[in-house]
């Protein structure tokens, strides 16, 4: 009966240590980021029979389970994503919207200037201070153009590098979590037990991940395939597969995301499928709102530059001399794909509408079934375009091979290249339209500064109404990332708290479990004792 009730007591001495040792550990990790709280699984022993009666043989701890809910996990990781996306591209967006909401030093107060100076020369076209006032304010709008261009180019630059760091860090996440597949293989196979501590950490940098891409997670006996929303595996048990920055193979010019492969292979990425995340949020932000509104920019420059230089060239100046263009004009750019096999570049000019010039670029297909040897699409949305309605010509060199692609960028750096030409003076200016009109004449100054209410954007819009539009649109945009972020922040706050109530530690309830594994350790304790003096009392008897 002794040895009965000994075991029974020496069991639930074990069970309460044990009991006390999860309560520490959990009191001691309230707040270690990853921790998921444990509880110790108790269960009752096999009984025994004997003379006829059957009795309690104890308890047995059936081991230390951790706290963890996988859909809850899941669900704040994808919350999480969303809310890394959210404001990554805010913070990006931001950017431009100070910029372009400036009043005070943009690109509308400095158009205005320059057609208001237009104008008063107009009415004064013999007078030099007036043609030399609307010469500077022509230098002040390039340079503004200018500088606008440059902020949006180091906005890009500033883009790629991050996105670059958000790959250097996902790599990392992911060699690590392909290390704890193993090694949780490894140590479950070997103890019978999940080793709760690499699980933990496991699903932390899971969590990790998450924020800066989006990422899909399947258990497969016990080993974690991690995969991106693009559908790529980046994780498959012990295998790793990592991302890369890489040139375009559409355009070189362009940094992207590449998977690289086992085998050693780059697999450019779906960028609008690449979502999620900060590395999300910021490949959304180049391509839907920081590219676009360049392009934008690079629009405006490029209608207003070729609109004035065509008045300046059908002119004539103070001194009776054919105009001269007053601003530099860029050309449309022409970048070959690396896979191309054929030699040579098309040649592709503009049109003499400026206004068919959209805020765009295109991929031109060499292709001999068509009727011009290729097919032209507009970058994004794919629809196909024909070069005349684009504003452009387009003439194919010989050595082209079928298939060869080439990205035309009609607008690229319009904005960047926008100056004053070198040689304009005030007295260049072509403020006449004919040498019938005297130097007085004023009819070509007049209609340089009545270009500002033509309708040179798309055929349907001035130059400043597109302005207003471009700065407009980039504040409704920012308004709604915002209003998302604070949503998508209350959702991923409301989901970690609900994940919290059942893996977190509450210092209450890990305060009650403590007293109640005392007073078993106690209870327990006195028992032995118990036990103890009843086998010293029958060998007494016995003596």
């Amino acid at each position: 009966m002794s040895g009965s009730l000994m075991g029974s007591a020496l069991s639930g001495l074990r069970a309460a240590q044990i009991g006390l040792n999860t309560t520490s550990n959990n009191i001691a990790n309230v707040n270690t980021e990853g921790y998921n709280r444990q509880i110790t699984g108790l269960a009752e022993s096999k009984g025994t029979s004997a003379g006829g009666l059957f009795s309690g043989s104890g308890v047995s701890v059936t081991g230390v389970q951790r706290q963890y809910e996988q859909y809850l996990s899941t669900q704040l990781n994808e919350a999480n994503s969303e809310l890394g996306a959210s404001k990554s591209h805010l913070a990006q967006m931001s950017q431009i919207d100070n910029l372009l909401g400036d009043g005070d030093a943009g690109l509308n107060k400095q158009m205005q200037s320059f057609f208001k100076g237009a104008q008063t020369m107009a009415d004064s076209p013999a007078d030099t201070s007036a043609r030399q006032a609307m010469l500077g304010n022509a230098e002040s709008m390039t340079a503004q153009f200018r500088a606008t261009d440059s902020y949006l180019k180091n906005m890009s630059d500033n883009t790629v590098a991050q996105m670059g760091g958000a790959v250097d860090e996902i790599n990392s996440y992911s060699k690590q979590i392909a290390t704890l597949n193993v090694q949780i293989t490894q140590t479950q196979s070997k103890t019978g037990t999940p080793p709760n501590d690499m699980l933990d950490q496991r699903d932390l940098l899971v969590s990790k991940m998450s924020k800066l891409t989006g990422v899909s997670v399947v258990d497969q006996d016990g080993q974690y395939m991690v995969s991106l929303p693009t559908g790529q595996p980046l994780v498959a048990g012990k295998q790793v597969q990592s991302l890369q920055m890489m040139a375009s193979e559409d355009d070189p010019t362009r940094q992207v995301v590449a998977l690289k492969t086992s085998d050693g292979n780059l697999f450019e990425l779906d960028e609008s499928r690449l979502t999620g995340g900060t590395l999300g949020g910021l490949v959304q932000f180049r391509s839907q709102s920081l590219e676009p509104t360049q392009q934008r920019v690079d629009q405006i420059a490029h209608a207003l530059a070729t609109s004035i230089n065509d008045l300046q060239t059908n002119g004539f100046d103070l001194d009776g001399d054919a105009g001269k263009a007053l601003f530099t004009a860029n050309t449309p750019t022409v970048v070959a794909s690396s896979a191309n096999s054929g030699g040579g570049v098309p040649s592709v000019s503009f049109s003499d509408d400026v206004t068919k010039v959209a805020a765009g670029n295109y991929k031109l297909t060499v292709n001999s079934n068509e009727t011009s040897g290729y097919s032209l699409t507009r970058l994004g949305s794919g629809q196909a375009v024909n070069a005349a309605d684009a504003g452009l010509e387009i003439n194919l060199p010989q050595g082209l091979a079928n298939g060869d692609s080439f990205v035309i960028k009609p607008l690229n750096n319009a904005a960047g290249q926008l100056s004053v030409s070198s040689d304009m003076t005030p007295e260049g200016i072509a403020a006449r339209g004919s040498l019938s009109e005297g130097v007085r004449g004023n009819s070509n100054a007049l209609a340089m500064a009545g270009v500002q209410n033509e309708k040179l954007i798309n055929g349907s819009t001035s130059l400043n109404t597109a302005y207003a539009s471009m700065v407009s649109d980039v504040g409704n945009k920012t308004a709604t990332l915002k209003s998302s972020n604070e949503a998508q922040t209350q959702i991923s706050q409301e989901i970690k708290s609900a994940q919290q109530s059942v893996s977190g530690v509450n210092i209450d309830e890990e305060a009650a479990n403590m007293l109640k594994y005392q007073q078993l350790y106690s209870a327990s304790a006195q028992m032995i004792k118990a036990s103890s003096e009843m086998f010293n009392t029958l060998i007494g008897i016995m003596r």
